[in-house]
């Protein structure tokens, strides 16, 4: 595995002043390497917990509907808590980590 630009001693880079022309080829393919692999599992991390919030969702929809009290609840409390990881990681309210 090709190691984070971020992880190395900051001194020791090759660009201080932020310019790509002083990369060397090998270096460029690394950073553009580490960059490529965040994003694609920052989607995928993204789509699954977007689907687990809908799975969430469905199931206590299911459970809503239930013809005790109990069950229902239960259901509410998914919902809400579906709904939250849905919206959490689509980043449109806030994670609970920055509500404090």
């Amino acid at each position: 595995m090709v190691s984070s630009p971020a992880d190395e001693d900051p001194s020791s880079g090759p660009a201080t002043d932020g310019s790509v022309a002083q990369l060397s080829e090998d270096e460029l393919y690394a950073i553009v390497r580490v960059a490529t692999e965040d994003a694609v599992l920052g989607a995928l991390g993204t789509l699954m917990l977007v689907g687990i919030g809908v799975f969430l969702i469905a199931a206590g929809t299911s459970l809503f509907f239930a013809l005790s009290p109990l069950p229902s609840v239960v259901g509410v409390v998914l919902i809400a808590y579906g709904a939250y990881l849905a919206l959490s990681s689509l980043r449109i309210i806030p994670p609970a980590r920055e509500w404090v």
